[in-house]
């Protein structure tokens, strides 16, 4: 790949980023009347689990830029709540598998409904097609990634 094409990537994908944070993750941590002790970073912890059966912290911690040591008191909070649960590897005992918990789930199931709310009244004056054309282009990319 070619330097401007790089740079061009790094530019659309932090773009990307802060356009989200900005569009749509703050608005769906003002909406959200659930649990007050889960925080915005608890979420990112319980959405990853949602979408993997189990990861161990530093798969956790490469996904979403947090450090190990913060991952750590996240996680001991998640548990406290009852949203997650740790566990031995049982093909290595020295590493731990941490899993989303039926309580967890729950609760993340009522998140995503709350988000999805909060997406269709942001949204609402967006054309079908352009909406269409923007959720094609997420899979493609997902997928994109997902080969690299």
């Amino acid at each position: 790949m070619k330097l401007a094409k790089a740079k061009e990537l790094h530019s659309l994908m932090f773009t990307f980023n802060a356009l989200f944070y900005e569009k749509f993750f703050s608005r769906f941590r003002q909406h959200y009347a659930g649990n007050p002790r889960i925080k915005k970073n608890h979420v990112k912890i319980l959405s990853i689990l949602y979408l993997y059966e189990s990861l161990i912290p530093t798969e956790i911690s490469k996904m979403l830029g947090i450090e190990r040591g913060s991952l750590t008191t996240l996680i001991d909070q998640l548990e406290e709540m009852g949203l997650v649960n740790r566990s031995s590897a049982p093909k290595d005992r020295r590493k731990l598998l941490i899993t989303l918990s039926d309580r967890g789930r729950d609760e993340l199931n009522k998140i995503m409904d709350s988000h999805a709310r909060t997406a269709s009244v942001v949204l609402e004056g967006v054309e079908e097609e352009e909406l269409e054309q923007f959720l094609a282009s997420m899979r493609c990319a997902i997928n994109f990634l997902r080969k690299l």
